[in-house]
């Protein structure tokens, strides 16, 4: 019987599989300083996922930029050290 190997190129992005690092990077690279509202929920959930949290989903109010900032510079450097 041949011995399964784990697939590198997949396991390298986990949790995540390579089309859905591939989304999230699509997505992340397309972020400048305004958060659109259709993006909130994929960027804070796939945060949450990936630091494997469940922290509350801030509001898009300028008083919570410095949450959405601490989530999308971990996505960044999260999808950076994949690369």
């Amino acid at each position: 019987m041949e011995e399964l190997k784990p697939d590198v190129a997949q396991s390298k992005y986990h949790p995540l599989s390579f089309e859905e690092f591939q989304e999230l990077d699509a997505a992340v690279s397309s972020l400048g300083a305004y958060l659109p509202e259709n993006l909130a929920p994929y960027i804070w959930n796939t945060f949450n996922h990936l630091r494997k949290e469940n922290e509350p989903r801030p509001c898009l109010c300028g008083s919570a930029g410095a949450h959405w900032k601490r989530a999308t510079d971990y996505l960044r450097s999260w999808i950076n050290e994949r690369k």
